[in-house]
């Protein structure tokens, strides 16, 4: 051999081993990637065709429709119907609903609850009041039972509270008027019959007389009577009207018909403020220091007022006093165009405009009392051009500032009726009941989650004319008057409307992903939360504005087992409860469950130019939260539809 042909032979076994070594080495790259994506034909959840992306949504911002809904930021919705989102981190049904207050048949009586107040006495007893009709009623615990506290009222009136528990004799009242009526004040006693009383008794038999005077004027069912006497359990009087045992017994309400008959009360710098007077409606009346009942000689306040009765006479802006709040060491006071801001030094009250006034431009003021209220520290009210607005003081500015808190969905609060809204605060939310433009009476309530900054969908199905929050010894709870019908309910913490149904919605805003130029193609979808057994959870995709492209729904139900990562708790040591659960949520009181799902079988690849996410759900006690959802999407394969072209 010569010595080029040996030297070839060395070449052919070198080639010869580097492709050897190449296909072993290839094999088990080949094998290995198999192993770890799957055999052929297999689909494999997560791992998405080349070139598509997940987009991963789990912040909540809240209900916005000031903007087109594809320019909300990604949390946004910009529809919805009672649903929450909570601290940011989930959306779910609202955790809200009613029962009648107290248990019993639901009213048919046209008449409305036009006021409801909690007294709370200086002993920390608390009573609720409510006008209806042309009757003033107070809830008696004793018997759970509304009692009837006077009668003969001009009807369907708004009424004005205060309490004012600084008094010479000790005594507790609150205070109220309605701008018709007399000036009335009320102590808050109260007991039960004990024994029916068949009517022409001389003594009247009751549990406790604790805290009624020596003689004075009773109402039982309905009636008030005169009584000359008492003792620890009795009331002599000369003839008793007939009424059933067990039935409440009230110290009647006391009228001074020559004080000022206002529907705005505040209690002050030890006083009491009444606005409101039908004839005097731009002045603000306050008592004598240290009385409530002492109006007497009221003059404009000026530097000798000190102690004495006064008015403050607001002229500018005309029309009239609309509310009075007080906050830190100030009284405001409302019109529809100006806010004054009321201090007092020593003995002396300056009074000064909040903001800007110059009689002529639209300025700031409340529409209407109830719309005017405290809390979250701050106050709240609503102005006569439809902004709902926060009065507060912000951080590095030594005076309060009018924050407008409704610019995010200015075009919903413009298409609302806020003549009759009213608001309390309750927890972390503030709470506005307010009508729809072809509505009779109230029927939404707006809530704006102060904690978070941001409005929740609103409440539908509430019809709400006044609110308030009682005590009835095992804690406080928020209650309202019905605006249309005479009934009262309590708040609840389960989505149930007494007997009836929540339908519940929340809709996303519109994702085109960054390029709302190209059409894409959805791969996946994913929802991850929780459910409970009961609960029917529906899931739409709209591909384009409303489903115009493309709808896809599915019913997605709590027994659904599959789907449902619901492991007994993991208990090593025998912890407390509070080393292994997570209080108010998964395997909580309503027994909701973790699941996850990939909705993408049978999903056909529609090319769309945005889409939006529903989750809904109708039927009674419904229990869902989502946590988090994502899309896996891509630019569309194919050009764009060449009939959406056209020349210059």
């Amino acid at each position: 051999m010569t010595k080029f042909g040996r030297k070839w032979e060395y070449v052919k076994y070198f080639v010869g081993f580097i492709l050897f070594v190449g296909l072993v080495f290839g094999a088990g790259f080949v094998a290995t990637t198999e192993e770890q994506l799957g055999s052929a034909g297999e689909e494999l959840l997560g791992v998405g065709p080349e070139g598509s992306t997940w987009t991963i949504v789990d912040v909540f911002t809240g209900f916005k429709t000031k903007v087109d809904a594809s320019k909300l930021d990604s949390g946004a919705n910009p529809n919805g119907q009672n649903t929450s989102i909570n601290d940011g981190d989930r959306i779910s049904v609202r955790n809200l609903g009613t029962d009648l207050f107290p248990t019993g048949t639901v009213s048919t009586t046209a008449s409305r609850i036009s006021s409801l107040h909690t007294f709370r006495k200086r002993s920390g007893e608390n009573l609720v009041m409510r006008s209806v009709g042309t009757y003033m009623e107070w809830y008696e615990e004793g018997n759970d039972a509304w009692e009837v506290l006077k009668t003969g009222l001009t009807a369907d009136k708004e009424f004005g509270f205060a309490d004012y528990n600084i008094n010479a004799d000790l005594v507790s009242y609150t205070y109220f008027g309605n701008a018709v009526d007399p000036f009335f004040r009320w102590t808050g006693n109260h007991t039960l019959v004990n024994g029916a009383l068949a009517g022409g008794e001389g003594t009247i038999t009751v549990d406790s007389t604790t805290g009624f005077p020596s003689s004075g004027t009773i109402i039982y069912c309905g009636t008030e009577l005169a009584y000359s006497g008492k003792t620890a359990t009795t009331f002599t009087v000369v003839s008793a009207h007939a009424c059933a045992d067990n039935r409440g017994v009230a110290q009647a309400v006391e009228a001074t018909a020559s004080n000022p008959r206002g529907n705005i009360y505040l209690v002050a710098n030890n006083r009491l403020f009444i606005s409101g007077v039908a004839s005097s409606t731009q002045a603000v009346f306050f008592s004598a220091y240290g009385n409530a009942t002492d109006f007497s000689s009221a003059a404009i306040v000026n530097s000798s007022t000190a102690a004495s009765p006064g008015i403050f006479n607001l002229g500018e802006g005309g029309g009239g006093v609309t509310a009075m709040v007080q906050d830190e060491n100030a009284i405001y006071i409302f019109k529809r165009s100006i806010i004054y801001k009321a201090t007092l030094n020593d003995s002396l009250y300056s009074l000064t405009a909040l903001k800007s006034f110059d009689g002529k431009s639209q300025t700031t003021g409340a529409v209407n009392s109830r719309s005017v209220f405290a809390g979250g520290n701050g106050i709240f009210f609503v102005t006569p051009d439809n902004q709902i607005m926060n009065l507060a003081r912000v951080e590095t500015i030594d005076y309060p500032q009018i924050i407008p808190i409704s610019d995010s969905i200015k075009p919903t609060v413009d298409s609302i009726n806020f003549a009759s809204s009213t608001g309390i605060v309750w927890k972390d939310n503030a709470y506005f009941s307010v009508r729809s433009v072809d509505a009779t009476a109230n029927d939404s309530v707006f809530v704006w989650n102060i904690r978070r900054q941001a409005w929740e969908s609103p409440i539908i199905g509430w019809n709400v004319g006044d609110w308030t929050v009682y005590d009835d010894g095992d804690g406080e709870d928020l209650y309202w008057g019905d605006s249309a019908t005479a009934n009262t309910y309590k708040v609840t913490g389960i989505p149930l409307d007494n007997e009836f149904d929540v339908t519940a919605n929340w809709r996303s805003k519109q994702y085109d992903f960054g390029a709302p130029q190209y059409l894409k193609e959805l791969d996946n979808f994913f929802v991850e939360g929780y459910i409970a057994d009961n609960t029917t959870l529906t899931i739409s995709l709209l591909l384009d504005e409303n489903g115009f492209s493309q709808t896809y729904t599915t019913n997605f139900t709590g027994t659904e087992s599959s789907f449902l990562y619901a492991g007994l708790d993991f208990n090593l040591f025998g912890f407390h409860p509070f080393g292994y659960e997570r209080f108010g949520s998964n395997q909580d009181q309503s027994g909701k469950k973790k699941f996850r799902v990939y909705l993408n079988k049978n999903l056909r690849r529609v090319p769309f130019y945005n889409l939006q996410v529903e989750f809904a759900s109708d039927g009674q006690n419904q229990q869902w939260e989502v946590l988090r959802y994502g899309f896996e999407y891509r630019v569309h394969s194919q050009p764009e539809n060449r009939s959406i072209y056209r020349a210059f």
